[in-house]
């Protein structure tokens, strides 16, 4: 008899609920207040986390630090190394989550510095 899987959040299902779909309200909310200098830096602190992240990363699934189980992953290690490309998509999404989350507080007035000072 096969055993069936029911049960679980894939890695793709946990990226589309807790990051896709908040970068997607936060890009709504900064409508208009979002410029090509936001894009710019996003580019390349996501550049920073990709270039500063995948080795570590990639040795720690190396030396089984942790595993991704093929059952909750969309395949085979992606790329290069031992990640599945829900991790490197991760690595993106969660930069580009952060850089619109500051550009948001910055919006905040009660986070504004006081008057006269920069």
């Amino acid at each position: 008899m096969k055993r069936r899987y029911n049960g679980g959040v894939t890695y793709a299902q946990f990226l589309l609920v807790f990051l896709l779909l908040p970068i997607v309200a936060l890009v709504v909310f900064l409508r208009g207040h979002l410029h090509r200098f936001h894009f710019v830096a996003a580019g390349l602190v996501c550049l920073l986390a990709f270039v500063y992240t995948t080795p570590w990363d990639n040795y720690a699934a190396y030396k089984r630090l942790w595993t991704f189980d093929p059952k909750f992953v969309l395949g085979p290690p992606f790329w290069f190394g031992y990640l599945p490309l829900e991790e490197y998509l991760f690595y993106f999404g969660e930069a580009i989550f952060v850089c619109l989350v500051l550009v948001a507080l910055a919006r905040v007035p009660a986070l504004a510095p006081p008057a006269g000072e920069k």
